[in-house]
């Protein structure tokens, strides 16, 4: 990971601050953005945002939705990108290496939770092809319950015509999003029943959210990460 002097880290902080301003009134016109319950995301200390997920645009929509600098996942990669790199993990990005296991990055996560991040995941593990709200995977019950940290849910749709999933970001998409942020759900007890009563509990939040239909079924891995 390339260092820089504290001047330069300065810098970097508040051009970051400034871009995520502007990328944020940019991002609303370009995605018609309709949002409400943004007030539901607390200004400060750890919290975990679980939205749904049919788009790489997901994470746009909540990043200009709500004011609070968001954390997302992505490859550590990317923070060592040139020019560019340096400002990716100050507009939200958490590097991860690849092929990290499951149980290092919970540890990962939960410590970022920890220490007052503001964290978006996405229960369904991977992005809906069909416009269904697929069932939650374990992965936010686990880290809740490690956490203790208020789960947020948020119903986002229409991303899915700004960036369709086998297809780059339509620039001219007329896409109309709409992002709805619920109440905070508790965590649950680190209980395998209760994470997974809690996990249904989430799932039928999220379709409320969203307006979209519900499945039982997980959503497939391949190729819609």
């Amino acid at each position: 990971m390339t260092r820089h002097t504290p001047l330069a880290d300065r810098t970097l902080d508040a051009l970051a601050t400034a871009t995520r301003e502007v990328a944020r009134v940019g991002l609303r016109t370009w995605m018609a953005l309709d949002v409400a319950g943004a007030d539901q995301v607390p200004a400060t200390g750890g919290v975990i945002i679980a939205a749904t997920h049919s788009s790489h645009a997901d994470s746009l929509a909540l990043g200009a939705a709500v004011r609070r600098r968001l954390s997302f996942l992505g490859s550590a990669e990317l923070a060592d990108t040139p020019v560019l790199g340096p400002f990716l993990p100050r507009i939200g990005l958490l590097p991860v290496e690849r092929g990290s296991g499951d149980a290092g990055l919970l540890g990962e996560l939960a410590a970022l939770v920890a220490a007052g991040e503001a964290l978006v995941v996405y229960p369904e593990g991977s992005r809906s092809r069909d416009g269904s709200v697929h069932r939650p995977r374990s992965g936010v019950a686990r880290l809740a319950a490690a956490t203790g940290a208020p789960v947020i849910p948020a119903g986002v749709t229409g991303t899915a015509a700004a960036w369709p999933v086998d297809s780059g970001p339509r620039a001219w998409s007329r896409a109309h999003v709409r992002v709805r942020l619920g109440a905070p759900l508790d965590a649950p007890d680190d209980s395998p029943l209760a994470r997974r009563a809690w996990n249904d509990h989430l799932h039928q939040v999220l379709v409320q959210l969203s307006g979209r239909p519900g499945s039982d079924q997980f959503a497939p891995v391949g190729g819609a990460a």
